[in-house]
């Protein structure tokens, strides 16, 4: 096949030049339409279901939506995991499907069993499952803020213009709008002065919803509001329109009562009588610091694949035509700007490649002295990177960093291809000038196909070393494989422009005063420098050896010295700085400290650009309460890189009292996918008991907190903040005639609002509110002296029928498949792949120690587990043992899945983490103990992964005893064969020794089961 290869191309050499040049020009076209991103999609498929209910505390929402949704989404074809998070008037619940999933489907069969969610009760929002977004999801943010134009107003501008217009730009996913104050008339009401008057809330609730068109209500008549009709005569039919009257607060206040007893009477009473109207904003979930004030922040996330430049450049020409429309509107677009940091690598590379691609001409031309020669190498080098991405693009992919390390990779062989081909083929051609009679065509022929034959085995070697990147599986096959295809197509690429397009120019150029003349001078100096090495090796070849021994072994020792990173040091000039408050913490605080904290950091040297925004927003992706924030800072191009962030975390170190981390983007995303969170390191512990979760978690803190190198140590989900509850006691409302629905109903009317209708004009929609007026809801003085209308027109104060008290309630409630569970989170400083790795190492087996300490001091403490998951390439299959609880055997991770989703939440965690599991690459491997014992996530390239080598000590810190319990009977027979924990019962938990405690964790095909929950 060569040789017709060969002879075609030399036989039709103008054909094979025109293609070449026609390849040259599509590909670099196709080029620039490329999707350009940072990084392929490694992120697996997955969807996420919010259910906004404003006014529920986070136990609420877990118990009326969170649990209620879990259920009827546990059993989706194709689901890898389901994760859930409850926050205060918020449920969001993230569901990971198998890699390959089609995400179409995946949420049709979630919409289809939404259809079901009829069943959730009237406290909330219908689901909503957001968009599919890219793996680093937000690519820009913009602040919008105004001198001149009321909050409200811009609110209104956001909503309905500059939202619908990004949503309309290709590639745009999703458009989160923080500090939204979207404009409600609220209908303002006064207990007191209602029960002077002898109305009830339900006389105003009825008045308001009943005077609307359209009305939420159904036990109002506003719930159906009727069509117009028409009239029929003999020659025409006209229909009938009502024209909404009520456009203005002053327009609702002139609505009349419809209470009983003013009907009884003849007297009239209006809403404005007994309450007040008003145009106003709902309660805060959110907000923005923008341009040094307040504002809005539009969060723009993107399509999974879209291309990164292109959708930026559609969004600020959307930007830029919106603005002759906005007077008095100021837009910044450069608070977050990811295709900046594209732009300025895509700069940096191109000069980078032209300086390469001159000094790779320049070296040739001096080494082989021809002038044509290095002209080959300049096409055929070009060409084959070329073809490369043309195959790429024409097969969906997109352009990252990946794939420029693939062609990078891969540039060796190509510039061997061409310069060994033009060198050999010019040193044949010479022979045949000093005598030869052999064609020149026959002569680049002969040589071609030499020099071909023999390649084609060294590119079946490399094309085998680099097959088992794409049985990877997991993130770190996400990663790599777009490499290994990208430099599989380059040397393909390269074989066949050697084959084809080397021979013709090396015929046009070298055919015809190819000859070189005389000898070339710095290549017969280093041939004979070459030789001279080469003959005093072969002399002294028992040296050479010893030396080459010495080498080998100098270099395993060092092996483990060096330093070793998944992703390299990218120079972001976007930092991350995530800030969270005490819970508790009011909006108004949390807003003075972010802005004051924002404000500080834009005075420092080489900070371009500082924005924040606090809280969440509606379909945003921040599920938190409204003491957390982030704080966006951007660094000047021109600015001393290092010294500027040393001085941002310098600044932030400067504010006690608060928890703050500081991240780049982009590294903070991967970190999320690799672990579910934004850290390193995170220990998860299950089990049913939320108290005895947070002592473990705690124990587990303290454990870790003296481990070298370890940051940002916090244990999530363990923090509580004070909750107001009513509770009414049954006999005293019996006698006062209340039921308990009636005090909740009129609680939540005066402290949360009801929303009673709608109010249309243009595309716009008000919502019209009943809510108490803001004098009324200052207290728990004003809770308990609420008054409580009953039937017949008479009230009871609320603190006389309901106790009202202080608790703790937590700020944020998870779950994994509907079990819940604690994190304890924790950072890795300054240390690279390799050092972090010991630093995990060393916190599996202090979680598994601190984890394992309460076993003996109570036997009643529920199964539990931990899993420590680390950012490196993803875990090994690792099989565990079924403990002496039985439960039924899991033969893989999604039978796991479905045999938990069937279990009810009742069980404890050792019966639901019960049976012989086999945990995916992607998937946590939840493993129940008595006191809940860790389980370590063990990295697929860590050598210790099938187990911890006891005997050394722990090298980051601390001092783990040895321990010296014997096993006990059948401790070396197969896990599966005996019960669990037959021989680690009488084991003191004392005597636990942290690189047992990493076996006994995991880090084993080994996993140990709860004795009774």
């Amino acid at each position: 096949m060569f040789r017709w290869i060969i002879a075609s191309s030399l036989q039709f050499r103008l054909v094979m030049l025109g293609i070449a040049a026609a390849l040259i020009a599509f590909g670099t076209e196709r080029l620039y339409r490329m999707p350009v991103d940072v990084f392929p999609e490694f992120a697996a498929p997955v969807v996420e279901v919010q259910t906004e209910a404003i006014g529920l505390s986070a136990r609420e929402v877990e118990s009326l939506i969170t649990l209620n949704l879990e259920e009827l989404l546990s059993g989706v074809p194709w689901l890898e995991s389901i994760r859930s998070k409850s926050v205060t008037g918020l449920s969001s619940i993230v569901m990971t499907f198998k890699r390959g999933t089609d995400i179409v489907k995946a949420r049709q069969m979630i919409q289809e069993r939404l259809t079901l969610a009829y069943t959730l009760p009237n406290v909330a929002t219908p689901p909503v499952i957001l968009q599919p977004l890219s793996a680093t999801s937000r690519f820009m943010m913009v602040g919008i803020s105004s001198d001149k134009v009321e909050p409200t107003e811009l609110s209104l501008l956001a909503r309905w213009t500059i939202k619908p217009k990004l949503l309309g730009v290709p590639g745009v996913a999703n458009v989160a709008i923080w500090g939204q104050r979207l404009r409600q008339l609220q209908v303002q009401i006064d207990p007191q002065r209602l029960r002077d008057a002898r109305v009830l809330q339900d006389d105003v609730i009825a008045a308001a919803g009943d005077a609307l068109w359209v009305s939420p209500l159904t036990f109002l008549k506003g719930s159906a509001p009727g069509t117009g009709g028409w009239i029929d005569n003999t020659n025409q039919r006209l229909g009938v329109h009502h024209q909404m009257p009520i456009n203005s607060p002053e327009d609702m206040a002139k609505v009349v009562l419809g209470a009983q007893h003013l009907l009884m009477t003849g007297k009239s009473m209006a809403l404005g009588d007994v309450t007040e109207l008003t145009f106003a904003h709902p309660p805060l979930i959110g907000d923005a610091f923008v341009n040094n004030g307040s504002g809005l922040m539009l969060v723009i996330e993107k399509f999974p694949s879209a291309n990164t430049l292109e959708v930026t450049r559609g969004v600020e020409q959307a930007l830029a035509e919106l603005k002759r429309g906005l007077p008095g509107v100021k837009v910044d677009s450069t608070v977050f700007r990811l295709a900046s940091y594209i732009e300025e690598s895509i700069a940096n590379l191109a000069y980078a490649l032209a300086a390469a691609a001159l000094l790779v001409v320049a070296v040739i031309g001096v080494i082989l002295y021809s002038w044509r020669t290095a002209l080959i190498a300049a096409i055929a080098i070009p060409l084959s990177l070329l073809a490369a991405l043309l195959a790429l693009q024409l097969a969906g992919a997109t352009l990252n960093s990946m794939i420029m390390a693939g062609l990078i990779v891969a540039l060796g062989v190509v510039i061997d291809d061409a310069v060994v081909d033009a060198e050999r083929i010019m040193r044949r051609l010479e022979a045949r000038n000093d005598g030869s009679d052999a064609s020149i065509a026959g002569i680049i022929f002969q040589s071609t196909l030499e020099t071909r034959s023999a390649s084609v085995y060294a590119l079946a070697i490399v094309m085998l070393a680099v097959t088992p990147i794409f049985f990877m599986g997991g993130v770190s096959g996400a990663f790599f494989e777009p490499l290994a295809l990208a430099y599989l197509l380059a040397v393909a690429a390269s074989m066949l422009v050697a084959l084809t397009v080397t021979p013709v120019l090396s015929l046009m150029l070298l055919g015809k005063g190819g000859r070189a003349a005389g000898e070339r001078p710095l290549l017969a100096r280093l041939s004979g420098l070459y030789e001279d090495v080469l003959r005093n090796a072969i002399a002294a070849r028992r040296k050479l050896f010893l030396a080459a021994a010495v080498a080998v072994v100098g270099g395993i020792a060092l092996w483990p010295l060096l330093g070793q990173s998944l992703l390299p040091a990218l120079k972001e000039r976007e930092l991350l700085v995530n800030w969270t408050t005490a819970p508790g913490t009011s909006y108004a605080e949390t807003y003075r400290i972010t802005s004051r904290v924002s404000r500080e950091l834009k005075t420092i040297p080489g900070v371009r650009n500082v924005g924040a925004h606090v809280g969440r927003a509606v379909t945003g992706d921040q599920v938190v309460g409204i003491n957390s924030s982030q704080i966006w800072v951007s660094i000047d191009p021109a600015a001393d890189y290092d010294r500027t962030v040393a001085a941002v975390r310098e600044t932030i170190d400067g504010y006690p009292g608060s928890e703050r981390s500081m991240h780049t983007y982009l590294r903070d995303k991967v970190s999320e996918v690799l672990t579910g969170t934004g850290t390193a390191i995170v220990v998860r512990l299950f089990g049913p008991k939320r108290d005895v979760l947070r002592q473990k978690a705690e124990e587990v803190t303290a454990a870790l907190a003296g481990i070298r190198g370890i940051s940002d140590l916090r244990a999530e989900d363990q923090v509580e903040e004070p909750h107001v509850q009513v509770r009414v006691d049954l006999d005293a409302a019996g006698k006062a005639g209340v039921k308990p629905g009636d005090v909740r109903r009129a609680s939540a009317t005066i402290f949360s609002g009801l929303t009673v209708g709608f109010l249309f004009e243009e595309q716009k929609i008000y919502d019209v509110v009943v809510w108490g007026a803001p004098e009324t809801r200052q207290s728990l003085t004003d809770l308990r002296d609420l008054w409580v209308g009953k039937s017949d027109r008479q009230n009871v104060r609320l603190g006389d029928v309901a106790e009202v008290r202080i608790i703790p309630t937590p700020t944020v409630l998870k779950h994994e498949s509907i079990a819940p569970y604690v994190d304890v989170v924790a950072n890795v400083a300054g240390r690279d792949l390799e050092a972090s790795r010991r630093v995990r190492r060393a916190a599996a087996g202090r979680a598994a120690h601190a984890v394992d300490r309460g076993r003996g001091r109570d036997r009643r403490i529920p199964a539990a587990a931990g899993l420590l998951r680390q950012l490196a390439p993803r875990a090994d299959r690792l099989p565990c043992a079924a403990g002496r609880d039985g439960g039924r055997r899991s033969r893989g991770a999604g039978e796991r899945r479905e045999h938990l989703a069937r279990l009810p939440r009742g069980l404890p965690g050792g019966a639901r983490h019960g049976g012989t599991q086999r945990a995916s690459a992607d998937t946590p491997l939840p493993v129940a103990s008595g006191a809940g014992r860790a389980a370590v996530r063990r990295g697929a390239r860590d050598p210790r992964r099938a187990g911890a080598p006891g005997g050394h000590r722990d090298e980051l810190g601390g001092d783990p005893r040895r321990a010296s319990a014997a096993r006990g009977p059948g401790a070396d027979s197969r896990p599966g064969d005996r019960p669990a924990h037959r021989d680690r019962d009488d084991r003191r938990p004392d005597r636990l020794d942290a690189d047992d405690a990493v076996r006994d964790a995991g880090a084993v095909p080994r996993c140990w089961r709860a004795r009774g929950a």
